[in-house]
């Protein structure tokens, strides 16, 4: 896909967009562009369509044409919500291919992609008829007051009408009215995205021209100490004398309220000594420091030098790492060196319980560069992450399998840690996709590298490394002092015939622990699975 040439429209043509609406619907569907909205239309905006007869829907363009549908007549589009588009067309043309290789609906992929914050959500209301027939209505007691609750041009949702009569369901009375021609219903369309806004606080206009009056001020507020307290604590951190300018800039009402009540900040709201005013921010502070370069050692800093070697020539890099040799450290270096290049990075995990540590440990690197995206997340959290992809605030993500779908428009690195893991595998609802497979797929499209790291390659990853097809670098030393443990198999089957079984602890095992907790050591014993059997096996045999 290419990016869209709005056609001039001093012709007086028609012009049309295909849109791709998040149901499990194999095709597109075509809606006109009304002339005045023309303009915002591109590939990949959001626009409002809408579908059946009730349905309100936010669909993702896929093309803009003046081809009209030779089979019917189609629908307006109702609106367009992006001044610029959320989706660019390599995204799409990815969300194409996992469509038809996991074979399932670009609009079943598009529900997958886009956060629930980008998406409408609309609710029923019900409002008085603006013609209300005349004649002898009977009205019983619950419709009367609905009508008069609604009296004025007010509206109310289902649950606002059944909390005001005290009701489970007002639906009997709503249809009640409806047949008698009285009330309305009609659908309002909202957006799920809220950003986050912060109270804050300055001086009155009046106090903001002229400084100097604030001594006359501290006079009149003599005999209330607590709101000269507030004021002093405004002071504290804004310098009005010295520089003005910040008295338009105000600070945090929280910063206020630590040093008075909130009746007294009420009051000289108020009295306009101070003015209550809101500002948006963002949900992810600045984090304005960033680490220094790691000290990797001669073997990490081997396998760093040759997985940079191999990336423009083999795109896919496979490091098979042993557990605790440094991976993670390699990765870090990595990143910065592409970052430094001006790309952006995807570090993918399998799991979010892995993202906790090894974000802690990122940030204190890339600082404000760096996003995490996965499902912990609130709606609005996700739109942000979005958005800062898109925009190119956050240079590096790191994220689990739905980070796939971000907008990543100078995509240089993909990471995938523990490549074998089967979290990566989306099992239900559709798209089922491999977030493993379908990075490599993006990465390619893109023009960007891979890194897979594990210590357990999977199969196919490592049968690929052997081929040649992706680049192969071993690391087989633990970092810095650690040595790998020692393993030892027991046959338990003969351990029962000999019966040295306690239970189902081997004789190995129990004097080991009886050795460990001699020496006041620590052990500890892991049980891989609780209350499941995959088989049953038979003691005698072993069949």
């Amino acid at each position: 896909m290419t990016d869209l040439q709005i056609p001039d429209l001093r012709a007086g043509n028609k012009f049309f967009a295909d849109v791709i609406l998040p149901l499990p619907l194999p095709k597109s569907f075509t809606y006109e562009i009304p002339g005045e909205i023309h303009p915002q239309v591109s590939v990949g905006s959001r626009v409002i369509v809408q579908f059946g007869s009730k349905k309100i829907l936010t669909g993702i363009v896929a093309s803009v044409h003046a081809n009209a549908p030779a089979n019917y007549d189609p629908r307006t589009l109702l609106d367009v919500l992006d001044d610029n588009p959320v989706l660019y067309p390599g995204q799409l043309k990815l969300y194409e291919w996992m469509a038809g290789y996991y074979m399932c609906t670009l609009g079943e992929v598009i529900n997958a992609a886009l956060p629930s914050g980008l998406k409408l959500s609309s609710e029923s209301k019900v409002m008085m008829h603006p013609d209300i027939p005349e004649g002898n209505l009977a009205f019983n007691e619950k419709e009367n007051q609905l009508l008069l609750a609604l009296e004025g041009g007010k509206s109310l949702t289902y649950s606002q009408a059944a909390r005001m009569l005290d009701l489970k369901n007002a639906y009997h009375v709503i249809k009640s009215l409806l047949n008698k021609k009285s009330v309305l219903i009609y659908e309002e369309v909202k957006d799920k995205y809220v950003p986050k806004r912060e109270a804050r606080i300055r001086l009155g206009e009046t106090y903001r021209a002229d400084p100097s009056s604030l001594e006359e001020l501290f006079k009149a507020l003599e005999r209330h100490p607590m709101q000269v307290d507030l004021l002093m604590q405004y002071l504290k951190h804004v310098n009005v004398m010295e520089n003005p300018g910040e008295n338009e800039v105000g600070i945090a009402k929280s910063v206020m309220l630590k040093a008075g009540s909130q009746s007294s900040l009420k009051t000289l709201v108020r009295n306009k000594v101070f003015e209550e005013f809101h500002v948006v921010i963002p949900r992810f502070p600045e984090i304005p420091q960033e680490g220094t370069r790691l000290d990797l050692t001669a073997d990490q800093e081997s396998a760093r030098k040759k997985i940079l070697e191999l990336l423009p020539q083999k795109n896919a890099v496979l490091l098979h790492g042993i557990t605790g040799s440094g991976k993670t450290e390699i990765y870090t270096d990595i990143i910065r060196h592409y970052l430094d290049s001006g790309s952006q990075v995807l570090y993918l995990l399998p799991e979010i319980a892995l993202t906790t540590h090894i974000v802690s440990r990122l940030k204190n690197f890339f600082g404000t560069r760096m996003a995490v995206y996965h499902s912990k997340y609130s709606d609005n959290e996700r739109v942000e992450v979005w958005q800062g992809v898109l925009n190119g605030r956050f240079r590096l993500v790191a994220g689990v399998r739905s980070s796939v779908f971000l907008p990543f428009r100078e995509l240089g690195l993909v990471i995938i840690d523990e490549e074998h893991e089967p979290s990566y595998k989306q099992p239900d609802p559709a798209p089922r996709y491999h977030a493993r497979d379908t990075a490599l797929v993006m990465a390619l499209q893109s023009g960007a590298h891979v890194l897979l790291g594990s210590a357990t390659p999977s199969i196919e990853s490592y049968f690929h490394a052997k081929q040649e097809k992706y680049g192969y670098v071993r690391l087989d030393k633990r970092f810095g002092k650690a040595v790998l443990p020692e393993i030892r198999v027991v046959d338990t089957k003969k351990e029962r015939r000999q019966k040295l079984m306690k239970s189902d602890f081997s004789s190995v095992l129990l004097t080991e622990l009886e050795k460990t907790l001699t020496e006041k050591k620590q052990a500890i014993l892991f049980q891989n699975r609780r209350g499941y059997s995959p088989y049953i096996i038979c003691d005698d045999c072993g069949n």
